[in-house]
């Protein structure tokens, strides 16, 4: 299995970016999914892959204390990964949520779209991974 770092030989197109972790940086993360995932042909998985986006970035900005998060955007054959990276270790969860709980859905919703996800760790923190078909 690859990490979110390594770069196998399938992968075709990849995009890092650095930015704030503050909630409106899932904004700009999801635009970033559009522009890439457009020129990139894959416009078929840009719905779910900002819906993923949106949630690990949010998380991040809302549960990790963190001031600096990054982006990783890649191409696999033809899946796609996406990753955050923060600076906290602690480990994301899955909560099992009713129909009227108002929060708490994001991990649910990310694990609902992905083929596979999961935490990786990494110096001075972690990476939360997506893989969609």
């Amino acid at each position: 299995m690859t990490t979110a770092l390594e770069v196998s030989p399938a992968v075709r197109s990849r995009c890092v970016r650095h930015m704030p972790c503050a909630p409106e940086s899932a904004r700009v993360a999801r635009r970033l999914v559009a522009e890439k995932f457009t020129a990139w042909g894959r416009e078929d998985l840009i719905e779910n892959a900002q819906l993923v986006v949106s949630e690990l970035v949010g998380n991040a900005a809302r549960h990790t204390g963190c001031t600096r998060l990054c982006v990783l955007l890649r191409l696999e054959g033809t899946a796609a990964r996406i990753a955050v990276r923060d600076s906290s270790f602690a480990l994301p969860v899955v909560l099992h949520t009713g129909e009227r709980d108002e929060n708490g859905r994001g991990m649910g919703l990310v694990d609902l779209l992905s083929k596979q996800w999961g935490v990786e760790e990494a110096p001075f923190g972690k990476w939360v991974w997506s893989l969609l078909a």
